[in-house]
């Protein structure tokens, strides 16, 4: 069974994956925004990342500084994401040695930003709750039982060196047997490490037959990642998705497992506010924005 501290319950934290789009808003909007998130269960909120290439979301004064501002003055818990890489999924498709190279980079670069936000929270008391690493783990992460050892080693490794808890997303896309999925990411446990396992409802990686049973097998206990989009474009196109009507959220399935809603934009709080569309930034990761 995977072990993991649970997110808070009674009611759900929400990802908010910060863009450069999102800038225009004002610290009035985003009290409109939380506050509404606010009313509809929300009880923290998790920000995907805190720099995503050379663009840095931790700065007071930067693109996310009214967003900040609002979230201090509502005393809402965060989850302070770290280092993104844009290029991150096509980087881990390299062999083994190649792959554990830049994964060690990027957690170099992650503890980085970690340091900035560290300077950040002493100007502004946010209230923290823990860590999220932006480096999304799937089947391909688990098929090699060397790669599996070195991975759990060097997260574990990070158990000392921060004060709050550390989560990491990870996702399911149907090319091991899903009791072979979860006994690998069984082995990733440790003390200070969350595994939030994205639900795949939106993404529609697999069939939704499989989704079910992977979903059957999850122990309660696993935070749920509950997609609250649905993608209309094509593999290889730009990515595009929409948000859930009515009826879909009311027909979500009742979860046993904490749940984090992926994410503010697609949700009814930020509706209109939050574009869903960039003609200019691409999709980056597979929680898509």
């Amino acid at each position: 069974m995977i072990c993991c501290f649970s997110v808070k319950a009674g009611g759900s934290t929400v990802f908010y994956q910060p863009l450069l789009r999102d800038q225009q808003l004002s610290a009035e909007q985003w009290l409109y925004i939380l506050t509404r998130a606010q009313q509809q269960g929300m009880t923290a909120l998790a920000l995907q990342w805190g720099q995503h290439g050379e663009v840095a979301f931790f700065d007071p004064q930067g693109p996310s500084s009214a967003l900040l501002g609002a979230l201090q003055q509502l005393q809402i818990p965060v989850w302070l994401g770290l280092y993104a890489d844009p290029d991150y999924f096509k980087q881990m498709q390299s062999a083994e040695p190649q792959k554990q190279l830049y994964f060690k980079q990027q957690l170099k670069l992650s503890l980085q930003v970690r340091r900035h936000w560290l300077n950040v929270l002493k100007q502004l008391p946010l209230q923290l709750q823990g860590w999220y690493l932006p480096m999304e783990l799937n089947d391909t992460d688990f098929t090699s039982a060397s790669y599996l050892q070195w991975l759990s080693g060097e997260l574990t490794g990070l158990d000392g060196l921060l004060e709050k808890p550390l989560a990491i997303s990870l996702f399911y896309n149907g090319q091991l047997p899903a009791k072979k999925w979860l006994a690998a990411a069984h082995q990733l446990q440790s003390q200070t490490l969350q595994l939030w396992v994205q639900d795949g409802a939106g993404a529609a990686l697999i069939s939704e037959a499989k989704r079910q049973d992977f979903l059957q097998l999850l122990p309660c206990n696993v935070p749920l990642i509950r997609e609250q989009f649905r993608q209309n474009s094509r593999a290889g196109e730009v990515f595009q998705a929409r948000a859930l009507t009515d009826a879909e959220r009311q027909t979500q399935n009742n979860s046993c497992h904490p749940i984090i809603d992926f994410e503010l934009r697609y949700m009814p709080a930020a509706a209109g506010l939050l574009p869903l569309v960039d003609q200019v930034e691409p999709a980056k990761t597979s929680l898509k924005p």
